[in-house]
Order: C-alpha cells, then structure tokens, then sequence
C-alpha cells in the first residue's frame, strides 16, 4: 500500500507503474435438466465500517496484505518504520503480533496468506535498502524465520499463496536481472521455480498470486518491452508455468498488482493501466482460457489503482485501492463484483484531512471483507482497516422427492426437482460457496445441479456397495464428493481422493460427510458419533463408544475449524472440546419436537437445525443467524432429508 499512496499522484505517469505489492447426464442417470434463471446471492460486501485498530495506536505503519480464514482470525502485514509489522485480528479488535527478528536493518512485508488459523506464511524482504528475501512463518502460536538474506541478492518476495500447509507459492522479482521470481514451499523447504521466458522483455515482475490448489495457480504482474509495460499472467498447472495472455493498452503502460481465483477456472486481477495519460483502475477476469477486461465504476479522480482482490466464487469479489483526487488528497475506494456488475460502495473516511488508501483484502463466506491500509494525517502514518459484512443469510431444505425450499436473501431458488421422476430418493445437498448454485444428490449416486453449480459427474450409472448418504463441496465450488454409508468415496471433478472406509468393518453406518475449511480433507461421521478423518482434516474426538441418547444423523464443520456433531433429538457435541473448540450455542437435545432433527448448517454467529419436517432452529437465539421461515407448518410430499447454509 505504501508504494501505491507514494506514485499515485496527480497527472503522474510514473503511477502507471505501480508496485505494490453446464454439462448434463442422460435422463436416469442423475442430472437435473438445464435451467436458465441463474440468481446471484446477495455476496457484495457494501456496508462498510471502520475496524477496531491496535492499541496503542502504532505510528508509521503501513499495512500492504491481509489474510482471514474466519471470523476471528485475520493477519495483516506491512512496514513499520524501521521494522516489518504483522497485526493479527481476534474477531473483536487488531492488536499487534510479536516477531523474530531478522538480519535486515529495514526489514518489510509486502503480503501474507493463512491457510488456517495455525498456518501463515508472510514474505518480502529483510531490508528494504539492499532487497533480500524475507519469508516468515506462523504455526498457531509464534512467528518464526523461514528464510532470511537468501539468494539472489537484489530481490523480493511481492506476494504468497497457501494452498495447505504442505503448499505455498511465493512471488517477486530479482532486481539484479530485473526479471521475475518463485519459490515453492513443499512442506519442509523453500525451492526456486524457474519461470518461463518473456522473448522481447526488458524487464518482468509478479506481485500477486494464487492459488486453488497445489496443481493450479495464476501469478500476475507486469511486463515491460520497449514499447511499453503489459499486464503479466502466468498459470502454474501443477508441473510447469504457461503464459496466459492479457487485454493491454497498446502503447501504454498498465499492470497487475493483485488476483484472486475460485477454483480452477476463474480468475480476477486487478491493477492499473491506461494507454496514455493518468491511470484508471482495471481489472481482467478469466474464465480458465482468456481474460477479459472488466467494465468497472467511473472513478472521478485524476488517478487511480487497484492493488488487492478476493473472490469466494466466481459471482463474488472484492478489490481495493486508491484514487488520487487531487495534489496530496488521496482517497480509498473498494469495488465489489455479484457475478453480474462491478459497483463502487462508499468507504469511511479517516480523520479531517487525512489521506487514506487500502493496500489489501480478504474476504470470508457468511462473514466479511476485511481491508487493511493506512491513512495519512499531516506526518502521522497510521492503520486503516475497515470491513464489510457478506449478505450471504439463508438457507435452503432439501425433501426426499427433490422439492427445494428456500429462505433469507442470500439462498435464492434455482430449481428442484420435486413433481419429476427420480430413480431413487434424494438424501442430501451441497450450496456453492457464494450461494447461487446447489447440488442435490439421490441414493443411487445421482447429481443435479442448478444455478452456477456445474456438473463434473455422479455415481447414478454405477452399481454401489451401499447407498449413498451424503455429499460435500470443494472450498472453490470446482468439485465435489459423495459418500456411501459404508464409507466409499467418489471424488468429481476438483476434488481429491484422501482415502476411505469402503473395505473397513464399521460398528455403525456413515450417516454424513463434511469438507475442512480450505477443502484439502474431509471428516465422515458414523451413526454412533464415530469420525473418520482424511487429508488435513485432524481428527479433534468423537461420540464413538459413547452412549447417545438418540443416533448421529450429521456433522458440521465451521470456517475457523473443528467440528460439530448433531442428533436426531438435536443433541449438539462440538469438537475439540473447550475453548479450542467450536462454541456450543444451544441445542434441542431438552425440547420435545415433532419431529426429528435430520442435519444442521453452520452460519455466520452460530448455526441452524432442521427437522424432518422442515421446522427450523437457529442458534444462539436473537437474531443471529437470523430466522428466515420454515415448512414446519406446511404439508409436505415428501420429509425434509437436508438443510444447507
């Protein structure tokens, strides 16, 4: 953030180079028919409100990356004359974090990326005169050197991205050969990648990456030959890089200084660039084979640039930035996309007079946008943060016959598929991340999909040990897994195979499945409160061997971790157990109810249950989540088998 306030300033061209860092099975087989209304939640992060900073108040600070996974933990990095700065959020207020120190005198941070709340990793550079690499790493507790004055000389690391803790792709660039940068953390050490060749390339740079998962990334920054500068994107497949060409200003200059990818076929970068004159803010969207150039909001300012973006699903991104409005008057701005349009909501503004820009973003499904930054009061440097709730409230109930039923603003209907002929009953349901797409899945392995839900496959042409139970996403909407009651697993299109109960003796039947936070692992539950954990999914208890009062009908696992367990009487066990744990907030487990509880669905603040009938109970009480309606009172075809958030 600190390089985008510096150049952007009125008229300048220099600002121009800113460096900051459906497919459809046969009839019988289990695809729904096709339906065109296809309504994007309500996901637009627009209300936006100034975030308790840290106390005390740190001076000269300038924050350049942030990185949430949940609603109570967010790390933001940055500079902290003379020294690096990492503030960490808590769900209540920013405070500042305790660092190792470094062989730098000057030591900075220009991005940081949380895979989870016990795994961070922050790059940039040990001194900011002489340019070594810097890479830091948080393992739930403390912040350690992972490396530090490291090969080549001249260089920095701009940006990071962590798939998984065994996972990360760091970028930047080499400033003795003036050309770009990787390295790849496996899990145990810190190797460069050779990038590919850029015939014509005076000079190269990536500032931004990311990545789905291990096998696919998109790192972007700038290119300059001598005719000009261009946007710069490379995909790395998981073996070697490919150059993805860009939309450029011929004869200009622009570039990208942050992207953000949902899965593995859609991206979007953001920056600036103009073919000539003071730049604009710009953003490029991809949709797994080209990029397109985005038709943003009219920014009145003599300049701007954007240099931080989130997506959670393709219908859902957040980008910030700052627009120089005049000599020495700059001004944040955040543009947000609802799969549809890119808008422009209002930002607070700091104090009387000061100069406020935004350097980063990172935004969480049923919680928030984050943005981290600084603001500018005649000398004094300080720490801007502001965030934006999601609208992503609602929730859908899913019966035996496919009928879908819909509630709260962000779970619209998209089709079900009640009154048609199913080879075998519905048992479940899965939403997309950003809510506008859902997938219904039948005993027979059959898959339906509406709305921006894709097809990758099902289990409807083949013959199962047992029944399917249940079904989970991947965290970019791009794949999906079906579980049978014996544990077998069947893995569609981004999503992995970690492993399987299928040739195990189970004391009770699966009765569900869950996918941890970043979908690099999954958890089965047993009708006896038996967990089976798989990839990163740790295992944190279980009820097995327990006595239960009523059986395990299904589990849950919330965006900070854990997981909970619910009976059909509504009986709620969260693991692990305590203030490590997911919080308990109330259950049915005491209440006479007509009927039985048959799953649940977390929320932002707490979490929903669903009776066979379709009656509904949030938790905690109050409002939060709020209670949109129910079928309880309604005569149903067919009992209600799922509810999804």
């Amino acid at each position: 953030m600190r390089s985008v306030m510096r150049v952007l300033t009125a008229g300048c061209a220099a600002a121009l180079l800113v460096l900051p860092v459906l497919a459809f099975e046969a009839p019988g087989v289990g695809a729904a028919v096709p339906h065109a209304l296809t309504v994007p939640a309500q996901v637009s992060a627009s209300d936006w409100s100034v975030a308790p900073g840290p106390t005390p108040v740190p001076s000269n600070s300038f924050a350049e990356s942030v990185s949430c996974v949940a609603s109570t933990f967010c790390v933001g990095v940055g500079h902290l004359d003379p020294l690096f700065y990492v503030q960490q959020w808590n769900g209540a207020a920013w405070s500042q974090a305790a660092l190792p120190a470094v062989s730098g005198a000057n030591p900075e941070l220009s991005a940081v990326s949380c895979a989870s709340a016990s795994w961070c990793v922050a790059v940039g550079t040990d001194d900011f005169t002489n340019f070594s690499p810097l890479i830091l790493q948080w393992d739930g507790s403390r912040w350690s050197v992972a490396q530090d004055a490291n090969t080549p000389d001249e260089a920095v690391l701009h940006s990071v991205s962590c798939a998984g803790p065994s996972w990360c792709l760091a970028v930047g660039s080499d400033g003795t050969a003036s050309t770009a940068i990787a390295e790849q953390w496996n899990g145990t050490s810190w190797t460069p990648i050779t990038l590919p060749s850029l015939p014509g390339s005076t000079s190269s740079e990536l500032v931004g990456v990311s990545c789905s998962t291990p096998t696919s990334c998109m790192a972007v920054g700038s290119n300059t030959t001598g005719t000009g500068g261009a946007p710069l994107a490379e995909y790395w497949n998981g073996v070697g890089w490919t150059v993805v060409p860009t939309v450029d200003f011929p004869g200009g200059f622009s570039n990208f200084s942050g992207v953000s990818c949902s899965g593995t076929g859609f991206c979007a970068a953001a920056g600036n660039g103009s073919a000539s004159g003071p730049g604009a803010a710009l953003v490029e969207q991809w949709n797994g084979s080209t990029f397109t150039k985005a038709v943003l909001p009219d920014v009145t300012a003599l300049n701007s640039g954007l240099s931080g973006i989130s997506c959670v699903s393709a219908t859902s991104c957040t980008t910030v930035g700052v627009a120089d409005t005049g000599p020495s008057t700059n001004v944040a701005i955040a543009m947000t996309w609802d799969g549809q349009t890119w808008r422009m909501p209002s930002l607070p503004s700091g104090s009387a007079g000061a100069r406020t820009g935004l350097g980063g973003v990172s935004c969480v499904t049923n919680w928030a946008c984050m943005a981290v930054g600084d603001s500018i009061d005649g000398s004094t440097i300080t720490p801007f943060n502001v965030m934006a709730p999601i609208a992503r409230n609602g929730y859908r109930f899913v019966a035996s016959d496919g009928g879908v039923f819909a509630y709260g603003p962000g779970a619209p209907f998209l089709g079900s598929m009640g009154g048609q002929h199913l080879n075998a009953p519905i048992v479940g349901m899965a939403t997309m991340p950003a809510g506008d797409g859902y997938y219904l899945v039948a005993a027979d392995g059959g898959v339906f999909n509406f709305g921006s839900a894709q097809f990758y496959g099902s289990a409807g042409s083949l013959h199962l040990n047992a029944p399917i139970v249940g079904m989970a996403m991947t965290a970019d909407g791009a794949g999906y897994w079906l579980v049978a009651s014996d544990g077998g697993i069947f893995s569609y299109g981004d999503a992995q195979f970690y492993g399987s109960t299928g040739s195990l003796k189970l004391n009770k039947p699966v009765v569900g499945m869950a996918a941890t936070p970043n979908g690099l692992g999954y958890y089965f539950v047993a009708a006896d409160g038996g967990i089976f954990n798989y990839g990163n999914a740790a295992f944190a208890g279980s009820m097995g061997g327990q006595s239960l009062n009523k059986a395990i009908v299904g589990m849950a696992v919330p965006s900070a971790g854990g997981y909970y367990l619910v009976a059909s009487d509504g009986g709620i066990f969260s693991f692990p157990i305590g203030a490590a744990g997911p919080p308990f907030f109330g259950s049915t487990g005491s209440i006479t109810l007509n009927k039985p509880i048959v799953g649940m669905a977390t929320a932002s603040g707490g979490y929903y249950l669903s009776g066979s009938d379709g009656g509904i109970f949030s938790f905690p009480g109050g409002g939060a989540p709020p209670f949109f309606g129910s079928t309880g009172s309604i005569t149903l075809n067919a009992p209600i088998v799922g509810v999804s958030g």
